[in-house]
């Protein structure tokens, strides 16, 4: 059921013009609130025209960014699905409230700290109609990590939507998740793709990047249809649109890393010409500071002028209640399905600086099941390495993670060169370990924290049945890249 919008922000103005006996009326009028609309896409990093990419089509979301901001160094809290969507739920670090890991049993999922709400609870208190929007390209999908009787969305379809009451929707797009999708009118050329350099170049490794573009295309053409959506309901000129990724690409050392390519995600924001938020989110703009995923809920608070409750540890990044700019972003990784990480990653805008807590295994051998039967580029790194075949860029996927790892993002942006045991470089190691051992307590890490036997069984009994689940899939897609190899 829909609720009033009691606000006292939309009542004030008008009784002000009353008792000054204005008679312009009709002209005066507050504007309404803004609507706030989330469009989420899976398994995304910066690859899109906007951002610079040649090799990509996305003409809905360029045209989204000359409409207003393009953020350009904006991170996940967790590079993999669930842990980083529980964050953008509420605003907070999933590590702040025990919610870190990938893939709980339901029955093992903690509620949230007493007086934490997710955010579209909050919009709805604030008098907001909720909507996680279902109809198609939509998926309604939310896969947080906790459990909180203040989960469900008011609707799921626009149809229910008003003009007559603000709304915050979200809308979850599939792709680009795997398994890709062909774009068979604008296929882009594996032989044009650029591989990062701690791949194999090969055309194995430009196959599946050519797919996972060709996908990003598609996506954005979901894009376009979630925006004509807001144009035919006649919602367009009173929504502020935003568009992320949740994080990284799909791929071997992207998805499930603590690297860029795992943190990374776009970021577009616009705004109505004739909202007042217009003047924020400049046309065609570019912002260059460091910003976090949950920033996105604070501000999108800030556009409807509800106050940021105060556990919430995103920041506000226009208005006048507009906070500080980070000086550095935060982000963790835990259990997913069998595989147990346990690290930390700070970032600056020049230095990148990884914890490793379990590094028996190598970043190849961690991969779940799942991943090992979708992602030839797994297999094509085990069969270069058993023939002697890797770059020592290439090597670091196959051979333990070390303990520490520190980047100079500006002289080397694939994270390749490894500094922390360079006596060169011990005061910006120390500078950040200490950044990340306070950001730590200050949020209270939940992640260092030794899990319950129940969780630990469970998370075992998930691996076994993963493998049982993708064996045939795995030996096939290894079948597969073997075949390719012997080319």
């Amino acid at each position: 059921m829909k609720r009033s919008f009691n606000n006292i922000r939309l009542i004030a103005p008008l009784l002000l013009l009353w008792a000054c006996g204005s008679s312009d009326q009709a002209t005066s009028e507050a504007a309404p609130p803004p609507n706030i609309l989330w469009i989420i896409a899976e398994d995304l990093s910066p690859d899109l025209g906007c951002y610079g990419h040649t090799g990509v089509l996305t003409p809905n979301l360029d045209q989204l960014a000359a409409r207003g901001v393009r953020f350009d160094k904006a991170f996940t809290t967790a590079p993999v699905c669930a842990p980083s969507r529980t964050a953008l739920a509420v605003g907070t670090y999933q590590t702040a409230i025990d919610a870190h890991h990938m893939r709980y049993p339901d029955e093992l999922k903690n509620s949230l700290p007493d007086g934490i709400l997710p955010i579209n609870e909050v919009f709805r208190q604030s008098g907001y109609t909720t909507a996680i929007i279902k109809d198609a390209p939509g998926r309604g999908k939310t896969d947080w990590s906790f459990d909180s009787p203040h989960a469900n969305y008011d609707v799921q379809h626009w149809k229910d939507l008003s003009s007559d009451q603000p709304f915050f929707a979200v809308v979850n797009l599939r792709l680009t998740h795997r398994p890709f999708e062909r774009d068979t009118i604008h296929p882009v050329d594996p032989n044009k793709v650029s591989i990062p350099p701690y791949y194999p170049d090969h055309k194995v490794t430009r196959k599946d990047f050519a797919e996972y573009l060709e996908t990003v295309q598609l996506m954005d053409g979901l894009v376009g249809q979630v925006l004509d959506s807001l144009d035919q309901r006649g919602f367009s000129d009173n929504t502020i649109v935003a568009f992320l990724g949740d994080h990284g690409r799909p791929m071997s050392r992207g998805k499930n890393n603590l690297y860029d390519s795992g943190m990374q995600i776009p970021l577009l924001m616009a705004a109505p010409a004739k909202s007042s938020w217009a003047s924020e989110l400049q046309k065609g703009s570019s912002n260059k500071q460091l910003v976090s995923a949950i920033d996105l809920c604070a501000t999108s608070l800030a556009f409807a002028e509800i106050a940021k409750p105060q556990w919430m540890q995103g920041r506000v990044l226009f208005g006048k209640n507009k906070e500080a700019a980070r000086s550095e972003v935060y982000c963790a990784l835990d259990r997913i399905g069998e595989s147990n990480f346990k690290s930390r990653a700070v970032r600056t805008q020049k230095w990148k600086y990884i914890k490793n807590y379990n590094r028996t295994y190598s970043i190849n051998e961690m991969a779940t099941a799942y991943r090992k039967a979708m992602h030839p580029i797994y297999h094509l790194l085990n069969i270069y390495d058993e023939k002697g075949l890797l770059t020592p860029e290439q090597k670091a996927l196959v051979i333990p993670m070390p303990e520490e790892e520190l980047y100079d993002l500006e002289q080397d942006p694939f994270e390749t060169q490894n500094l922390a045991t360079e006596a060169a470089y011990t005061e910006q190691l120390n500078e950040l370990q200490h950044k990340l051992q306070d950001w730590q307590t200050r949020v209270k890490d939940y992640g260092m924290e030794e899990d319950s036997e129940a969780l630990k069984e469970a998370f075992i009994q998930y691996g076994i049945k993963s493998k049982n689940t993708y064996q045939e899939k795995i030996e096939a897609m290894k079948a597969v890249v073997t075949l390719a190899t012997k080319d």
